[in-house]
């Protein structure tokens, strides 16, 4: 699997600066002697990592544990076999908007009739139902039958997603590159990872990517919307858009507004 295998030293690809996989600088090359460079002076900022259920999470400046900021998603997935699905597919998938406009949208169901059409039929939407709980937002519908996603889409403060496949998973990170750049860092974990499967994972993978390229392409319009200055907020769908509520007031709250 690509990015998979061991790390030797770190190098800077502007001035080749290198470091070791703890981040002790290990060579500045042709920086001079006058004055001379302190290697123990210029280590990389130290990283938080912490693993649950086999995942691993980054924080550069941590402000709770894991676990708290876990809120209740380890009670929501308790009964998931997790550490059985193994990794088999990454995506990286870029858009030009903001990652706030694409986490709005991921969050709600309201957009699906008219951004995905062929997802819409393949659930029971009169039956979508999306909550709000201490860390998380759950969507929940009863798919029909062919669709490759069980029924569940979860995502998780701040900035990842996980959703459910009949024997599987994917795993997406939201990074913000820019106030109008985000990539969308993708990885697809399955229990059956065998030659005869192969279609059936394709299936899942492929159709992922298809409908989230249909939530880029309203996500570029609404950021568009947003930057021409004549956007003024609206009623939220008590319905349908919890999980946007509780987004916003998380990052409100982390704004301290």
């Amino acid at each position: 699997m690509n990015g998979a295998g061991e790390c030797g030293l770190i190098v800077c690809p502007y001035h080749k600066w290198s470091f070791a996989d703890t981040g002790r600088l290990v060579q500045a090359p042709w920086f001079g002697r006058d004055p001379a460079i302190i290697p123990e002076d210029w280590p990389l900022e130290p990283v938080h990592l912490a693993e649950w259920r086999g995942l691993l999470f980054a924080a550069v400046d941590p402000q709770t544990s894991l676990i708290e900021q876990l809120g209740d998603l380890p009670a929501e997935l308790a009964d998931e076999p997790l550490e059985t699905y193994l990794p088999t597919d990454q995506a990286t998938v870029s858009f030009d908007a903001n990652w706030k406009v694409y986490t709005d949208n991921f969050v709600e169901g309201y957009h699906i009739p008219g951004t995905h059409p062929s997802f819409y039929a393949a659930i029971d939407f009169e039956s979508f139902e999306t909550t709000a709980h201490s860390g998380f937002v759950r969507m929940t519908a009863p798919p029909k039958e062919g669709l490759f996603y069980r029924g569940k889409w979860l995502w998780m403060w701040p900035n990842w997603t996980l959703s459910l496949f009949d024997g599987g998973m994917n795993v997406s990170r939201i990074d913000p590159v820019s106030v109008d750049r985000t990539d969308q860092h993708y990885t697809f974990f399955f229990a059956d990872t065998s030659e005869a499967a192969a279609t059936a994972r394709a299936r899942s993978v492929n159709g992922t990517l298809a409908v989230v390229r249909e939530d880029y392409e309203v996500c570029v319009s609404t950021h568009r919307n947003y930057q021409a200055g004549g956007y003024s907020p609206g009623p939220l769908s008590g319905r349908h858009e919890k999980g946007v509520q509780y987004f916003q007031s998380r990052v409100s709250s982390a704004l301290g507004l």
